[in-house]
């Protein structure tokens, strides 16, 4: 497994047991998860979004090519591929449900 998939492996997992009614103890131990190795990945996630830097996006509406595409490549590995026809409102929406 690459590093951003296990980055992505484990912020699911550490996302269920937020989502969970369960202490962070009890959760691994009903899903047979090391407490030691989720609380190595936690503390990992956190410091790897701590080190991320926030990059402005400019979207420019002045005109669009025909079949003209925006990449877009998160920190987690996901890469979105968006047609340019898509106003700067949608492009939001789907960064949002993205990251």
């Amino acid at each position: 497994m690459k590093q951003a998939q296990k980055r992505a492996h484990w912020a699911a997992i550490i996302e269920q047991q937020k989502q969970s009614t369960v202490s962070i103890k009890q959760f691994c131990q009903d899903n047979a998860i090391p407490y030691q190795t989720f609380y190595y990945w936690s503390k990992r996630l956190r410091e790897h979004q701590q080190a991320q830097t926030v990059q402005p996006v400019v979207v420019d509406t002045s005109g669009h090519l025909p079949g003209a595409s925006v990449v877009l490549v998160f920190a987690n590995g996901i890469r979105a591929e968006l047609p340019a026809t898509l106003n700067a409102a949608q492009i939001k929406h789907w960064v949002d449900a993205l990251q």
